[in-house]
């Protein structure tokens, strides 16, 4: 489909300030499905649980959204490029509004659930759609950095809604639910900036139609292991911050606004870590920020468990920010380095999939264990996880380290002292 002449002028002006709007904002509302209720998810499963199975299903509040967004990823991308993008934009803003909305007024558990599909599915398009801006309507020296700015404001909001909606759950757990109002705002801006119309040629055609590296299928280059790295992370990443509401009021704590003030404090450390990510990586390898990272979470995952009390585990939250703000910068960008120009989309979607997917999936596992020894045994869980990872990382390093001595050695860069 071609582009009106208002359209096509637009893009050769460069992105307008909805694009704009959209890059930066894309990523937040994403955050926002998957954290606005944390805080008040004890207070849901007093009003709402009331069978043996609903504890579970009051985590999957959280869970499900991530397991939502497997399908609304890939679908709002055939959707975008069957339609264009302020179609699937205006829908994707109404219906997460609509949907997000719903706790204000749902008052069952299952149909509580069933709206936090429609919100994943709408808020998965939402960010696809911001990053599609991002790569359509930029130069490539400018992705990189709105990319970067895109994650942190990202980072940096939910350090507003953390608190923010605890606030709200004080006077209900319905109220944190407006939040998901801001989807409205999605429409005027999808309207109003001419910018935003269907998707402009790609700038290199012709890269689509070299052949992968490695064979001819995505079985012979995509790198598979990444699939699973991304899936420990996401869980490494989103469990603590699901259990960790339920761990605080077992030490006492009740009040929603404080749960959210201690979520914040991981947000906030996260965030700055974020912020320093590209300066360290001059002088860090990717597996060095990953050993980095999960040594920071196993750390702080173990000190918040064994805390006997709430100042010791908002210290735990504390070391385990420092390890989640480099965790999918540096996925991405070690991935990145692993495929050719012409998969890195695919590449892309196929490990955010499994990033998502990785919430539903552990909380389903961890919640036997929760029932048997508490939010403290999940906690404990996640820090032998993230322990492992470090232990496998520190010896992939070396590994690396030998084969490029070997190799030094060989090219005669290396010599061997002399002996006798």
């Amino acid at each position: 489909m071609s582009m009106s002449r208002g359209e096509t002028s637009a893009a050769e002006r460069g992105p307008g300030w909805g694009s704009r709007v959209l890059m930066l904002g894309g990523g937040l509302l994403g955050a926002m499905a998957l954290m606005a209720i944390t805080s008040v998810l004890p207070k849901i499963g007093t009003a709402l649980a009331h069978g043996p199975g609903d504890g579970l299903l009051i985590k999957q509040l959280v869970g499900i959204v991530s397991l939502a967004m497997v399908v609304g990823a890939p679908l709002s991308g055939l959707l975008v490029d069957r339609l264009g993008l302020r179609p699937v934009l205006v829908a994707s803003g109404l219906l997460y509004a609509l949907a997000g909305t719903a706790g204000l007024y749902l008052n069952g558990l299952p149909l509580l659930l069933a709206s936090r599909l429609f919100v994943g599915v709408a808020a998965a398009a939402i960010q696809i759609i911001s990053i599609t801006l991002i790569n359509t309507r930029l130069s490539t020296d400018d992705r990189a950095k709105w990319i970067g700015w895109h994650m942190a404001t990202a980072m940096i909001g939910t350090i507003v809604v953390h608190p923010l909606a605890g606030f709200l759950g004080e006077f209900s757990w319905r109220w944190p639910f407006a939040l998901y109002a801001v989807g409205l705002l999605v429409v005027p801006v999808a309207l109003l900036d001419p910018a935003i119309g269907k998707t402009p040629p790609a700038e290199e055609p012709r890269a689509q139609t070299v052949a992968p590296r490695g064979g001819p299928g995505w079985l012979g280059w995509f790198p598979f292991h990444y699939m699973l790295l991304a899936l420990f992370i996401g869980g490494i990443t989103y469990v603590p911050m699901i259990y960790v509401p339920f761990l605080l009021r077992q030490h006492g704590l009740e009040s929603s606004t404080l749960i959210s003030l201690v979520l914040t404090a991981d947000s906030v450390i996260g965030a700055v870590m974020a912020m320093f990510y590209g300066r360290a990586r001059r002088k860090v390898s990717a597996h060095g920020a990953f050993a980095f990272s999960f040594a920071m979470t196993g750390l702080g995952t173990l000190v918040a468990s064994l805390s006997p009390s709430i100042p010791g585990i908002v210290v735990g939250l504390i070391i385990f920010g420092f390890g989640v703000g480099w965790f999918i910068s540096n996925l991405m960008t070690a991935l990145a380095a692993k495929v050719g120009r012409a998969q890195q989309g695919r590449a892309t979607g196929y490990v955010k999939a499994a990033h998502f997917l990785s919430a539903p999936v552990c909380v389903v596992l961890m919640e036997p264990l929760s029932r048997a020894y508490g939010p403290q045994g999940v906690m404990l869980a996640v820090s032998a996880t993230a322990l492992v990872l470090l232990l496998l990382m520190l010896l992939r390093m070396a590994q690396l380290r030998r084969r490029d001595h070997k190799v030094a050695q060989a090219e005669g860069r290396v010599t061997t002292p002399a002996h006798g």
